[in-house]
């Protein structure tokens, strides 16, 4: 599990019932660690994945190469196009 960085300015503030309490005081003590440190540490791994689950797109290969294939030969812009752009550079 990651280390969690030494300074620390920001708190987190939840609540919970004594039941969810035991289990996580169970799991700190089982890793050594305080209870913040280890609530921090796996909040920040489960947050860390979720953005990647979130973020990344998996493309097969043939939709990587129709999207690639579209970047590289894109038709000129047409006059709709144009007018835009030529608005946007007048802001």
């Amino acid at each position: 599990m990651p280390k969690t960085a030494t300074m620390r300015s920001e708190r987190i503030d939840i609540r919970t019932n004594a039941e969810v309490k035991a289990v996580i005081e169970r799991a700190a003590q089982l890793r050594h660690t305080s209870i913040s440190a280890y609530l921090l540490d796996t909040a920040l791994e489960k947050a860390k994945a979720e953005l990647h689950a979130i973020e990344t797109i998996t493309l097969r290969d043939a939709d990587r190469d129709l999207f690639f294939s579209a970047l590289e030969s894109s038709p000129e812009p047409n006059a709709a196009l144009k007018k835009l752009f030529a608005e946007g550079r007048r802001r």
